[in-house]
């Protein structure tokens, strides 16, 4: 996986270290799995309008599509903490030479956490409270259906942290096809990432739709190959 293992540790804790990367990597490819239903869903299936009209339009149209809202909104929620679990995992079996790579992914999946996760439980709590309590006043600037709202700005920021977070813990695979695969699909979704803010900055449309679906349906293909190589190092401990 990534290169050797650490011979000062226990066989013990090496499984154990073993085992909570191996769990959290699924549980990353479930979650984001989810989200790439959810997006369908959202976008193909039974499309949303994100054609603001207004705070009240957009209460009424929030009440009757609060599920499929929370398909989209859940998912994210839960990628962040299970990320952050991966690449402290990811760290503990990185050689001491490539650990500053692995620690700069941390550092950064720990801004993507504390942002994402406020974004979204706003979005889960105090907005759905307001609408459903009829108390709109506010909320237009963070309703997820307004894409000129400081969701979808907090949105595009958090995503940047994840997309810097990916690239550093991508650059620690090599060897095997697995390893080179997720290393690609890590590194080339990040840059991808990083571009979003660009266009949110200068106000450009390019690209975007194009990013959204590649990462969607590449990341939980990436985590799962990673679930596999921490399976590996499992049984090399056994």
């Amino acid at each position: 996986m990534i290169e050797n293992l650490n011979i000062k540790k226990t066989p013990k804790q090496l499984l154990l270290e073993a085992r909570i990367g191996t769990w959290s990597a699924v549980g990353v490819t479930i979650a984001s799995a989810m989200f790439l239903i959810a997006l369908v869903v959202t976008f193909v299936i039974f499309p949303l309008n994100f054609n603001w009209q207004g705070i009240e339009v957009y209460a009424q149209s929030y009440t009757q599509h609060y599920w499929q809202i929370l398909m989209f909104v859940v998912p994210c929620f839960l990628i962040a903490p299970l990320y952050l679990i991966l690449t402290v995992s990811i760290h503990r079996f990185t050689p001491e030479r490539k650990q500053i790579l692995s620690l700069l992914g941390i550092v950064f999946a720990v801004v993507y956490l504390a942002q994402i996760t406020a974004n979204y439980y706003l979005q889960m709590t105090a907005i759905s409270q307001s609408i459903s309590t009829g108390l709109l006043d506010g909320t237009t600037l963070f309703a997820f259906g307004n894409l000129n709202s400081v969701f979808w700005s907090m949105e595009v920021l958090g995503y940047t942290w994840l997309s810097l977070s990916m690239i550093f813990i991508g650059l620690l695979f090599s060897g095997g096809k697995m390893e080179t695969a997720v290393k690609w699909i890590f590194v080339v979704n990040g840059i991808l990432g990083i571009v979003a803010i660009i266009q949110a900055v200068t106000h450009l449309d390019f690209g975007f739709p194009f990013s959204l679906v590649l990462f969607a349906f590449t990341f939980p293909a990436s985590t799962a190959m990673i679930a596999l190589l921490f399976n590996r190092l499992k049984k090399t401990t056994i």
